[in-house]
């Protein structure tokens, strides 16, 4: 490839890559996943290792370029000194993603030669490099596989193999027409191992989604979800908390009719604008002007807590006699959102001074609603770790409640996908999850996925319902990421064939 050709072919590949996030949601124009189809044979096809980084880095920077824009948004809601920063943001997160895909495509193409197939291999360790990205860089956004969370039926397949596994099965899909066109009826015996696992997940899916019950409720306990929809550039602006406050305050004050054991009113993240303990008198007055101090009635809030000198995002769970039942506290942060990494290189730069560097939470304990049910608590972006459900769970365990605030986002495809999120934790756990937002998109979604209750982008109000009850439980709920294991060793396997039921007869 003569470096003109291949600087015609670097903007088609970063094209394909741009084009194919909008197979995903909001967009779901679902046949642009073949983009993956194109670029992965033009790829495959180049036998010089510079060629295959210059050609993989484009693709995968047009897809995380494209599908994670919506980073930068903060940065013009912290205007500024930080509005500089926002074209530097925008380009070294996807950067450095694409250089992590790069590895997987380098990674086959050079082991090859000598073992499996090319495709196979790239299937193979695009995935493991996904799988690492999710547990060790804690950023498993735009993962390929969330396409099927866009579609009601596909969605049902994390129920059964979960978010990591689900990567192999997009893999195996746009792979797949490319071993027919290379190897044609040599490809029948590696596209069968490979097909039929997928095909009777796709029909174990639309089984399940056929055959889902109509939600049922446990009509003896409310919930009731606030979103106040407070604009971010405003938020902390010390003369408008009490407004803040007061807004939140009647929202929850709507009436219910019925007698319940017991209310759960949801605030989302950081709703209370004081620091826990030191406004502890504050938040315990704000609570008591909607809670009926006669009967169980709660509120769960996000609120900045302290602890020896360390901040925390937190959750508070405050009961009608004036009690904090329990404190949460968030344990995966987002960084530079959350805490500044390596802060001690940098002390001379006035624009980091009053930048408040949050710690980790440990506790790994369902909340409790005295003895009635419990909830996973999660803030905001650890919806998208599995793992971190699984250290929550035990049988009493009925909801997950996922507050946040995607403010700093604005109305781009930002909070959208990480609304999605929650519909696949809901889908492989099958345990209902309750989204309260800020800003938006708060909602209830089944254990099947579905949207019960939803409060779109920039409206207030409020969402009432009754406490949805759990499955009796999923198959990734059971084996966990082991699942991920198994089809690695499957899918091994069959690279391993491909030597003899492809290269071997290959002209």
């Amino acid at each position: 490839m003569r470096l003109n050709k291949l600087s015609v072919h670097i903007p088609i590949y970063f094209l394909l890559g741009g084009l194919a996030t909008f197979s995903l949601e909001p967009y779901k124009l679902y046949p642009l996943i073949f983009c993956f189809s194109f670029a992965i044979f033009g790829i495959c096809k180049t036998s010089n290792l510079k060629h295959v980084f210059c050609l993989s880095f484009s693709f995968s920077l047009g897809w995380f370029l494209l599908g994670l824009y919506w980073v930068a948004n903060a940065f013009l809601v912290k205007s500024g000194f930080y509005l500089f920063l926002m074209p530097i943001a925008a380009a070294l997160l996807p950067l450095f993603l694409s250089l992590i895909w790069c590895i997987a495509f380098i990674i086959a193409k050079l082991i090859s030669s000598k073992v499996g197939e090319i495709h196979i291999n790239i299937m193979i360790f695009l995935s493991i490099i996904e799988y690492l990205r999710g547990e060790l860089l804690n950023f498993p956004w735009l993962m390929p596989g969330n396409f099927f969370a866009s579609q009601e039926v596909l969605i049902q397949g994390f129920s059964f193999i979960g978010s990591y596994s689900m990567n192999f099965i997009f893999l195996i899909i746009i792979i797949l027409p490319l071993l027919i066109i290379k190897y044609k009826r040599q490809s029948i015996l590696p596209i069968f191992l490979l097909l039929t696992p997928t095909v009777f997940l796709l029909m174990k899916s639309y089984y399940r989604y056929l055959n889902q019950p109509i939600p049922s409720h446990n009509e003896t306990h409310l919930i009731k979800a606030i979103q106040p929809n407070i604009k971010q550039e405003i938020k902390w602006k010390k003369i408008l908390k009490s407004n803040h406050h007061q807004k939140l305050i009647d929202l929850s004050r709507a009436k219910h009719n019925g007698n319940y054991l017991s209310v759960l009113n949801i605030w989302p993240e950081t709703a209370f604008l004081g620091v826990y303990p030191r406004d502890k008198a504050v938040i315990k007055d704000l609570s008591q002007k909607f809670l009926n101090s006669k009967k169980n009635e709660f509120l769960f809030t996000g609120s900045i807590s302290t602890n020896e000198g360390n901040f925390f995002n937190s959750a508070l769970l405050l009961n009608s006699k004036e009690e904090v039942k329990n404190i949460y506290s968030k344990q995966v942060l987002v960084p530079f959102g959350e805490f500044l990494p390596f802060r001690n290189l940098l002390p001379r730069f006035d624009f980091f001074e009053n930048k408040i560097d949050f710690s980790s939470g440990n506790q790994n304990k369902a909340v409790a609603i005295k003895n009635y049910y419990k909830f996973v608590p999660l803030i905001c972006y650890e919806i998208l770790f599995s793992n971190l459900i699984f250290k929550f769970l035990d049988e009493e365990t009925t909801l997950i409640i996922n507050i946040t605030n995607d403010g700093w986002f604005g109305n781009t495809i930002g909070p959208i996908q990480h609304f999605q999120f929650a519909k696949i934790r809901a889908v492989e756990f099958g345990i209902p999850v309750i989204r309260v937002a800020n800003t938006g998109y708060s909602g209830l979604v089944s254990p099947y996925g579905e949207v019960l209750e939803k409060l779109n982008y920039n409206e207030d109000g409020i969402l009432s319902f009754n406490l949805i009850n759990k499955t009796n439980g999923t198959m990734f709920k059971k084996y966990g990421n082991y699942i991920f294991l198994i089809l690695i060793i499957y899918i091994f396997t069959i690279n391993i064939l491909s030597i003899f039921f492809l290269k071997r007869n290959f002209k």
